[in-house]
């Protein structure tokens, strides 16, 4: 059974009322929650503090899913991301991490845009094929990728495209060769090479990143390469830039009337970690899958 989790910007909303849950997060028992009904959930937070708080479905056209904790009961809830979040004016104040904890239990885990802790991308969780978490230590390409990750920050105002530029901007700063060919009789490219380490960073549909083994197998057997590294966004990442997406698609069409764009067929991590061993028998040369995921913490590859 997956866990649900996703990421929520933070404004004024979310510290004094609740949030809404993105329509790609509502998996399992959220999507049997019906429009008017309202379901009690335990919000964990800061050290070991906890409220009781309703997961509402409201009952319009859309039947938006929301956290709802305005009343007297989750003051200190509503106190802790206050302190959590002291520029919820700004835009940019920070991220929600929400993660399911258990039977009805949800932990909220504030990211702050505060310049000392801004949350950054980071190497998620990384999977190692054929080589140990040692031996990616010994190659200063593959140990360099979190580094390039971290110059990357959180950015309210970035969907799904302007993710990929900062990403590829970070790499090209790093010394990495944009769409490197892989065969020059089939035309492959990878997004990124470096002395022989070739990355793809995949945040397209999810059956297309088959592809991804594909070029990785091509470039160990024709262009004699070290490592391959597949980087995907996390489900919680996944969510937040689906449900951007979505606004900004509703916004541009402007019709409130008509059915609301779907997005939910982005790549993750969690799918790419859960067919891996599937796929093992395949991969006889070196291979790191990781997750992208931001966090105010940074995670060693």
């Amino acid at each position: 059974m997956s866990v649900i989790s996703f990421l929520h910007p933070v404004g004024k909303s979310t510290i004094k009322q609740g949030m809404t849950v993105p329509k790609s997060a509502q998996s399992g028992w959220l999507k049997r929650i019906k429009k008017g009904e309202k379901v009690p959930v335990t919000i964990c937070f800061g050290e070991n503090r906890k409220v009781t708080a309703w997961l509402r479905r409201i009952d319009n056209a859309v039947g938006h899913l929301q956290f709802r904790y305005e009343s007297r009961q989750q003051e200190e809830l509503r106190t802790y991301l206050a302190e959590s979040f002291p520029e919820s004016q700004d835009k940019n104040a920070g991220i929600l991490e929400v993660v399911e904890a258990g039977d009805r239990v949800f932990a909220f885990r504030p990211m702050p845009s505060r310049e000392r802790d801004r949350p950054r991308l980071t190497l998620y969780r990384p999977i190692f094929n054929r080589l140990s978490e040692e031996d990616a230590e010994q190659i200063p390409e593959s140990k360099g990728i979190k580094r390039v990750l971290t110059a990357v920050s959180y950015d309210a105002q970035c969907g799904q495209r302007e993710y990929n530029q900062r990403i590829a901007c970070a790499f090209l700063e790093d010394g990495w060769n944009k769409e490197a060919r892989i065969l020059k009789e089939i035309g492959l490219r990878t997004d990124f090479e470096k002395n022989g380490v070739w990355v793809e960073v995949e945040f397209g549909n999810a059956r297309a990143y088959y592809q991804d083994y594909i070029k990785f197998m091509l470039a160990h057997r024709y262009s004699s390469a070290r490592c391959g590294v597949l980087l995907c966004p996390t489900a919680s990442l996944a969510h937040m830039l689906c449900e951007l997406g979505r606004q900004r698609a509703s916004a541009k069409r402007g019709g409130v009337h008509r059915k609301p764009p779907s997005y939910s067929g982005m790549m993750t991590y969690e799918k790419a970690a859960r067919e891996f061993p599937f796929l093992d028998f395949l991969f006889t040369k070196r291979m790191i899958v990781g997750g992208l995921h931001f966090t105010s913490n940074e995670t060693d590859l």
